[in-house]
C-alpha cells in the first residue's frame, strides 16, 4: 500500500497568499498587535503553532484557549467573507482529478495533512470540489506540529494497515523537512522548493503516477 499525503494551501489549492493574508488579519484584529508575517522564521508553520509562538513573544497573561478561540472563529469569518466576495479559491490545476483518481485506485490510500485549521480547510476543500467527510482530514486543530499532523493523517488514512512507501505532496521548505525528517517520498508542487522531483501541478497525471509507483 502507497500512502499519498497532500498538503492544502499552494498545493491543492491556490490559496497561499490570501490565506495568509488573511491569518494577519485575522491575529492582529483580534490581539491588537503587528507581528512578523516571515513564516519561516517560526518553529511550527501551522495556525495553532504560529499563533502560539506569537502569544509568547507578546509576553503578559492571556487566556490561550479563549484567545485562540475567538482569532479561529475570526479567521473563519475573514475567509467565509472573501470566498462570498471573490468566489471559491481556484484548485492547482488537476488537484480535484488527481486526487479522486487516487482514492480509487486499489495500491493507494490518500490522506490530507494541512497546517491550516480544520474549518477553513474544509472550505477550501469543498471549493475545488472534493468532499472533506470522505478524505483522512488530519490539520492545525489536532496539533501544532506538521509532523504530528501528518503521523495523525497517516493513522486516520491506513487504519492499522501497513504502508510500503508514503509520499508528501508540498510546496514549501517546510513540507520538505517535515516529510524528511518522518522518512516519507516527497514530491514538490510548485516552484518555492528546490527538489529533483517536481511538478507545477497535477496535469500530467501519468507522469506523477508514474513516479509513485502508481501507473498503468
Amino acid at each position: 500500500m502507497h500512502l499519498v499525503v497532500f498538503d492544502i494551501d499552494g498545493t491543492l489549492v491556490d490559496s497561499s497568499e490570501i490565506n495568509s493574508r488573511l491569518y494577519v488579519e485575522a491575529v492582529e484584529s483580534v490581539l491588537g498587535i503587528q507581528f512578523d508575517d516571515n513564516w519561516s522564521r517560526y518553529t511550527h508553520v501551522t495556525d495553532s503553532g504560529i499563533l502560539n509562538e506569537i502569544m509568547d513573544e507578546a509576553g503578559g497573561h492571556v487566556d490561550r484557549p479563549l484567545v485562540t478561540a475567538r482569532i479561529k472563529e475570526e479567521f473563519v469569518r475573514v475567509v467565509s467573507d472573501h470566498i462570498g466576495r471573490e468566489g471559491q479559491m481556484p484548485e492547482i490545476a488537476g488537484a480535484r482529478a488527481f486526487v479522486e483518481r487516487l482514492t480509487s485506485h486499489p495500491g493507494a490510500s490518500v490522506a490530507v495533512a494541512t497546517g491550516g485549521w480544520r474549518e477553513t480547510a474544509e472550505m477550501k476543500l469543498r471549493g475545488i470540489g472534493l468532499d472533506p467527510g470522505k478524505l483522512c482530514l488530519a490539520s492545525s486543530s489536532d496539533a501544532f506540529s506538521r509532523i504530528e499532523i501528518m503521523r495523525i493523517a497517516a493513522e486516520r488514512a491506513l487504519r492499522g494497515r501497513h504502508a510500503t512507501r508514503t509520499t508528501y505532496f508540498g510546496d514549501r521548505p517546510w513540507d520538505l523537512r517535515a516529510s524528511r525528517e518522518l522518512g516519507y517520498g516527497f514530491v514538490a508542487v510548485g516552484d518555492n522548493v528546490v527538489w529533483p522531483v517536481r511538478y507545477p501541478d497535477f496535469r500530467d497525471a501519468e507522469a506523477i503516477l508514474s513516479e509513485l509507483g502508481l501507473g498503468s
